[in-house]
């Protein structure tokens, strides 16, 4: 895993920008309210691209400082730069090329490196039909289809405002997200199962997480035949658990002081099924010692009896290997469940969507939280260092307040949000009657695109709102989602709101 930071890269037409009132606090924009009219003003140190998180997040697994170091996001690609990018990112034998630099074409030819790395013609995919782009006729017929067919696997989304501009060349801005993009919608799509089938066998995948202070194991075996299939386990134990330490020893065994029924269990898993197992280890070794640190080996092994000398699975199809480090695991947060999550914060979650709903600016600053203030995202990746945050008090003044501020930068175009107040409470906060949302999520992903998420990873142990409308024209088939999250922190034995999301369909 690479982890590198791109610093030499060039955005043209976005300066050091200076703007009323809002003043800086260790690389965070904290909006107080002036005192008698005096204005202050902040200096934004390091402007922020659009793309840049996703250049962020290519660099924690490749080395793409040689493709992207003093590049200037904002202007047309290379066919070599693109090539490169798709071979050290995607497909290190890749040989082809777009038919240009267009964003039709090149959005063509990730759709088919999509399509082939899943196993799937592109030309075989079937697509809802509908106006997904205003100018949706000015794209070449030749690459239509895997437009669409982008749009859907959440590959390349256009540049807002309904626009995908096809004639226009594709930037090194948009290069990153396109990438980072499609990359994921292949890992996603050979993870869900649903891919042809290019081998008929049975697979053993598994994970591990932290829970109540115990690592929690989740396998399961997976029926990657075209036919159901009978499996015949010899006792009640139906699979074996074993952890060992980074000297071989072992620490753990799933078995040990446990009694099995002694009978044959017989299980039939469909084709594209799977039959799913838990176990936990509460990280004490064999000596009864809590064990804090370390990296550790899980071996599972599925214990299917096979009489069948003719039809004998391959064993390692019944073996998977976890490895994890107890560290690392630590540092994930447990995530308050919903359904605990909707009863500790309903009440305060009503009374302050209404207050939202109708511009109650004093009784929104009640629900600030005294401290951190509330963090404005306008695009569901949170950015610490750049989002705007405002104080408990500044709170009070926000649809009076006839500044504009810098919020961001729009995706797509990577132009700048400069909005004022009220103006960033009609576009980004309140750009739906999210009070009366057809869907209200506790801690639960309710939208979902192609924008990262992490709200869960910045914010402390949080609960997180979602208000959800899955779309408003029927013709795009729910693709045309929005919603609105509400972030709370716990704070003296309190909560109060420290974030304010806005989630739409992005590039």
């Amino acid at each position: 895993m690479k982890k590198r930071t791109l610093r030499n890269i060039v955005i043209t037409g976005v300066a050091c920008t200076v703007l009323a009132v809002p003043l800086i606090s260790q690389a965070v924009n904290v909006w107080t309210t002036p005192p008698e009219n005096k204005v202050a003003a902040t200096v934004v140190n390091k402007p922020a691209h659009w793309a840049e998180k996703f250049l962020d997040e290519l660099s924690k697994e490749y080395d793409i400082e040689a493709i992207f170091k003093d590049k200037d996001l904002n202007s047309a690609i290379s066919i070599e730069d693109f090539q490169n990018a798709v071979r050290l990112v995607i497909d290190k034998e890749y040989n082809r090329k777009p038919d240009s630099t267009t964003r039709e074409a090149v959005v063509y030819e990730f759709a088919k490196i999509w399509a082939e790395k899943t196993g799937q013609n592109l030309n075989d995919i079937a697509v809802i039909q509908m106006l997904i782009y205003s100018d949706t006729a000015e794209i070449n017929p030749k690459y239509s289809h895997a437009v669409t067919i982008a749009y859907m696997k959440n590959i390349a989304k256009g540049k807002g405002a309904g626009i995908f501009d096809p004639k226009a060349n594709t930037t090194y801005g948009e290069l990153a997200t396109l990438l980072y993009n499609t990359d994921k919608a292949i890992k996603e799509e050979l993870n869900t199962g649903t891919q042809p089938i290019s081998e008929e066998k049975f697979e053993t995948k598994g994970s591990c997480k932290l829970n109540n202070d115990k690592v929690l194991f989740e396998f399961e075996l997976i029926n990657h035949y075209n036919e159901p299939k009978e499996l015949m386990f010899g006792s009640g134990q139906q699979f074996e658990l074993t952890i060992t330490d980074e000297k071989g020893e072992e620490v753990y065994r799933y078995s040990d002081g446990k009694f099995f029924t002694m009978a044959l269990v017989m299980k039939t898993i469909n084709p594209g099924e799977s039959i799913k197992w838990q176990d936990e280890w509460d990280m004490t070794n064999k000596k009864g010692e809590k064990l804090t640190s370390g990296k550790y080996k899980a071996e599972i092994s599925i214990l299917v009896v096979q009489e069948d000398e003719s039809n004998k699975i391959d064993e390692s199809q019944l073996k998977t290997v976890i490895n994890f480090d107890l560290e690392e695991l630590s540092q994930g947060k447990d995530i308050i469940k919903p359904e605990k999550a909707e009863e500790i914060i309903k009440e305060t979650a009503d009374k302050l969507i209404h207050a939202i709903s109708v511009k109650d600016a004093e009784t929104i600053s009640d629900y600030v939280h005294p401290v951190k203030g509330v963090r404005f995202t306008p695009y569901t990746y949170v950015s610490v260092e750049k989002d705007v945050v405002i104080t408990k008090e500044g709170m009070k003044n926000f649809f009076e307040d006839k500044n504009v501020y810098l919020w961001g930068y729009y995706d797509g175009t990577g132009d700048e949000i400069k909005l004022t107040p009220s103006s960033y409470y009609e576009k980004f906060i309140y750009s739906a009657d999210f009070k009366n949302a057809e869907q209200i999520g506790y801690n639960e992903v309710l939208s979902t695109g192609n924008a990262l998420e992490n709200q869960f990873e910045v914010y402390d142990n949080p609960i997180v709102v979602e208000y959800y409308f899955p779309g408003f024209n029927p013709e795009y088939e729910g693709m045309d989602w929005k919603s609105l999250r509400l972030v709370f922190e716990q704070y003296e034995g309190k909560w109060y709101l420290v974030g304010i999301i806005n989630n739409q369909w992005t590039i």
